[in-house]
Protein backbone atom coordinates (compact mmCIF):
# COMPACT_ATOMS: atom_id res chain seq x y z
CA UNK A 1 0.00 0.00 0.00
CA UNK A 2 2.72 2.43 1.01
CA UNK A 3 4.73 1.43 -2.05
CA UNK A 4 1.79 2.18 -4.35
CA UNK A 5 1.17 5.57 -2.70
CA UNK A 6 4.85 6.50 -3.00
CA UNK A 7 4.91 5.46 -6.66
CA UNK A 8 1.79 7.54 -7.35
CA UNK A 9 3.32 10.61 -5.67
CA UNK A 10 6.55 10.20 -7.65
CA UNK A 11 4.63 9.97 -10.94
CA UNK A 12 2.63 13.11 -10.12
CA UNK A 13 5.78 14.97 -9.07
CA UNK A 14 7.61 14.01 -12.25
CA UNK A 15 4.63 15.06 -14.37
CA UNK A 16 4.40 18.39 -12.52
CA UNK A 17 8.15 18.99 -12.85
CA UNK A 18 8.10 18.21 -16.58
CA UNK A 19 5.15 20.54 -17.15
CA UNK A 20 6.78 23.32 -15.13
CA UNK A 21 10.07 22.94 -17.00
CA UNK A 22 8.35 23.13 -20.38
CA UNK A 23 6.39 26.18 -19.26
CA UNK A 24 9.51 27.93 -17.96
CA UNK A 25 11.45 27.16 -21.13
CA UNK A 26 8.59 28.61 -23.16
CA UNK A 27 8.61 31.78 -21.08
CA UNK A 28 12.38 32.07 -21.38
CA UNK A 29 12.36 31.86 -25.18
CA UNK A 30 14.73 34.44 -26.71
CA UNK A 31 13.10 37.79 -27.42
CA UNK A 32 14.21 40.89 -29.27
CA UNK A 33 15.18 44.17 -27.63
CA UNK A 34 11.70 45.64 -28.10
CA UNK A 35 9.96 42.64 -26.55
CA UNK A 36 12.43 42.58 -23.67
CA UNK A 37 11.88 46.25 -22.80
CA UNK A 38 8.11 45.85 -22.96
CA UNK A 39 8.23 42.92 -20.55
CA UNK A 40 10.68 44.78 -18.30
CA UNK A 41 8.41 47.81 -18.03
CA UNK A 42 5.51 45.59 -17.00
CA UNK A 43 7.52 44.22 -14.09
CA UNK A 44 9.42 47.39 -13.12
CA UNK A 45 7.84 50.54 -14.59
CA UNK A 46 10.31 53.41 -14.76
CA UNK A 47 10.71 56.86 -16.29
CA UNK A 48 14.45 56.34 -16.71
CA UNK A 49 15.98 55.91 -20.15
CA UNK A 50 16.12 52.31 -21.23
CA UNK A 51 19.55 50.65 -21.31
CA UNK A 52 21.40 50.31 -24.60
CA UNK A 53 22.17 46.84 -25.90
CA UNK A 54 25.26 45.62 -27.78
CA UNK A 55 23.07 45.12 -30.85
CA UNK A 56 22.43 48.88 -30.85
CA UNK A 57 26.09 49.52 -31.65
CA UNK A 58 27.36 46.45 -33.48
CA UNK A 59 26.87 45.89 -37.16
CA UNK A 60 25.72 42.41 -38.17
CA UNK A 61 28.64 40.08 -38.82
CA UNK A 62 29.42 39.19 -42.39
CA UNK A 63 27.89 35.93 -43.44
CA UNK A 64 30.18 32.97 -44.04
CA UNK A 65 29.43 33.18 -47.77
CA UNK A 66 30.68 36.78 -48.02
CA UNK A 67 33.73 36.20 -45.80
CA UNK A 68 35.13 33.24 -47.75
CA UNK A 69 36.10 33.61 -51.39
CA UNK A 70 36.97 30.14 -52.65
CA UNK A 71 40.11 29.19 -50.70
CA UNK A 72 40.69 32.75 -49.50
CA UNK A 73 39.45 34.37 -46.31
CA UNK A 74 39.75 37.78 -44.64
CA UNK A 75 42.77 38.29 -42.39
CA UNK A 76 43.17 41.43 -40.27
CA UNK A 77 46.62 41.88 -38.71
CA UNK A 78 46.82 44.66 -36.11
CA UNK A 79 49.19 46.23 -33.58
CA UNK A 80 48.29 49.05 -31.16
CA UNK A 81 50.11 51.40 -33.56
CA UNK A 82 48.18 50.55 -36.71
CA UNK A 83 47.23 47.99 -39.33
CA UNK A 84 49.99 45.63 -40.49
CA UNK A 85 47.88 43.90 -43.13
CA UNK A 86 44.27 43.53 -44.25
CA UNK A 87 43.83 41.07 -47.10
CA UNK A 88 42.17 37.92 -48.38
CA UNK A 89 44.73 35.15 -47.91
CA UNK A 90 44.93 31.42 -48.50
CA UNK A 91 46.57 30.56 -45.19
CA UNK A 92 48.25 32.02 -42.11
CA UNK A 93 50.72 30.27 -39.83
CA UNK A 94 50.68 31.41 -36.20
CA UNK A 95 52.97 30.82 -33.17
CA UNK A 96 50.51 29.55 -30.57
CA UNK A 97 51.68 29.00 -26.99
CA UNK A 98 51.12 25.26 -27.53
CA UNK A 99 52.91 25.24 -30.89
CA UNK A 100 52.59 26.62 -34.41
CA UNK A 101 49.26 26.13 -36.14
CA UNK A 102 47.80 27.01 -39.52
CA UNK A 103 44.49 28.66 -40.35
CA UNK A 104 42.66 28.26 -43.66
CA UNK A 105 39.17 29.12 -44.88
CA UNK A 106 36.38 27.49 -42.82
CA UNK A 107 38.70 26.82 -39.88
CA UNK A 108 36.95 25.97 -36.62
CA UNK A 109 36.38 29.16 -34.54
CA UNK A 110 39.08 29.60 -31.88
CA UNK A 111 40.78 32.14 -29.64
CA UNK A 112 44.50 31.43 -29.31
CA UNK A 113 47.24 33.11 -27.32
CA UNK A 114 50.39 33.76 -29.35
CA UNK A 115 53.97 33.54 -28.10
CA UNK A 116 57.05 35.26 -29.60
CA UNK A 117 57.61 33.82 -33.06
CA UNK A 118 56.86 34.15 -36.76
CA UNK A 119 53.50 34.95 -38.30
CA UNK A 120 53.40 33.82 -41.93
CA UNK A 121 50.88 35.29 -44.37
CA UNK A 122 50.41 33.04 -47.42
CA UNK A 123 49.09 34.72 -50.55
CA UNK A 124 49.49 32.11 -53.27
CA UNK A 125 53.23 31.55 -53.74
CA UNK A 126 54.05 34.77 -51.85
CA UNK A 127 54.82 34.32 -48.15
CA UNK A 128 55.34 37.36 -45.92
CA UNK A 129 56.86 36.73 -42.50
CA UNK A 130 56.60 38.96 -39.42
CA UNK A 131 58.21 38.40 -36.06
CA UNK A 132 55.73 39.13 -33.26
CA UNK A 133 56.32 39.55 -29.55
CA UNK A 134 53.06 37.82 -28.59
CA UNK A 135 49.35 38.52 -28.67
CA UNK A 136 46.09 36.81 -29.58
CA UNK A 137 44.43 35.37 -32.69
CA UNK A 138 40.66 35.22 -33.14
CA UNK A 139 39.17 32.96 -35.81
CA UNK A 140 35.48 33.87 -36.15
CA UNK A 141 32.66 31.54 -37.29
CA UNK A 142 32.58 33.30 -40.68
CA UNK A 143 36.35 32.56 -41.13
CA UNK A 144 37.41 36.19 -40.60
CA UNK A 145 40.70 36.01 -38.68
CA UNK A 146 41.96 38.83 -36.46
CA UNK A 147 45.60 38.78 -35.37
CA UNK A 148 46.29 41.26 -32.56
CA UNK A 149 49.89 41.63 -31.35
CA UNK A 150 51.92 44.18 -29.40
CA UNK A 151 54.78 44.42 -31.91
CA UNK A 152 55.36 43.07 -35.42
CA UNK A 153 58.32 43.54 -37.75
CA UNK A 154 59.86 41.83 -40.77
CA UNK A 155 63.11 39.95 -40.14
CA UNK A 156 65.19 42.33 -42.26
CA UNK A 157 64.53 45.04 -39.66
CA UNK A 158 66.64 43.22 -37.04
CA UNK A 159 70.40 43.26 -36.48
CA UNK A 160 71.53 39.67 -35.89
CA UNK A 161 74.55 40.71 -33.81
CA UNK A 162 72.45 42.97 -31.58
CA UNK A 163 69.89 40.19 -31.05
CA UNK A 164 72.58 37.68 -30.03
CA UNK A 165 74.09 40.24 -27.65
CA UNK A 166 70.69 40.92 -26.07
CA UNK A 167 70.07 37.18 -25.68
CA UNK A 168 73.44 36.69 -23.96
CA UNK A 169 72.78 39.64 -21.63
CA UNK A 170 69.33 38.34 -20.66
CA UNK A 171 70.77 34.89 -19.91
CA UNK A 172 73.55 36.36 -17.75
CA UNK A 173 71.33 38.86 -15.91
CA UNK A 174 70.99 38.22 -12.19
CA UNK A 175 67.59 38.49 -10.53
CA UNK A 176 67.23 39.85 -7.01
CA UNK A 177 63.49 39.18 -6.77
CA UNK A 178 60.59 37.45 -8.54
CA UNK A 179 59.81 40.53 -10.63
CA UNK A 180 63.31 40.69 -12.13
CA UNK A 181 63.31 36.93 -12.64
CA UNK A 182 60.06 37.21 -14.63
CA UNK A 183 61.52 40.02 -16.74
CA UNK A 184 64.63 37.93 -17.47
CA UNK A 185 62.54 34.89 -18.47
CA UNK A 186 60.40 37.02 -20.78
CA UNK A 187 63.48 38.59 -22.38
CA UNK A 188 65.12 35.20 -22.86
CA UNK A 189 62.00 33.77 -24.49
CA UNK A 190 61.69 36.77 -26.81
CA UNK A 191 65.35 36.99 -27.90
CA UNK A 192 65.72 33.21 -28.17
CA UNK A 193 62.72 33.01 -30.54
CA UNK A 194 63.99 35.98 -32.55
CA UNK A 195 67.51 34.54 -32.77
CA UNK A 196 66.14 31.18 -33.98
CA UNK A 197 64.00 32.94 -36.61
CA UNK A 198 66.98 34.92 -37.91
CA UNK A 199 69.17 31.80 -38.06
CA UNK A 200 66.48 29.92 -40.00
CA UNK A 201 66.28 32.80 -42.47
CA UNK A 202 70.01 32.82 -43.25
Amino acid sequence: MLRQAAARLLRQGARSFTTSTARLEGEAAPAGVKEFTEQWNKVAPSTLNLPEFPSSFLKPEESAESAVDGERFNVNFYTPHGVVSQAKLEQVLLPGVEGYFGVKANHVPIIAQLKPGLVELHDGADITKYFVSGGFAFVHPNSVTDICVLEAATLDQFDTTAVKSALTSSQAAAATDDYEAAINRTAQELFSALDSSLEAKS
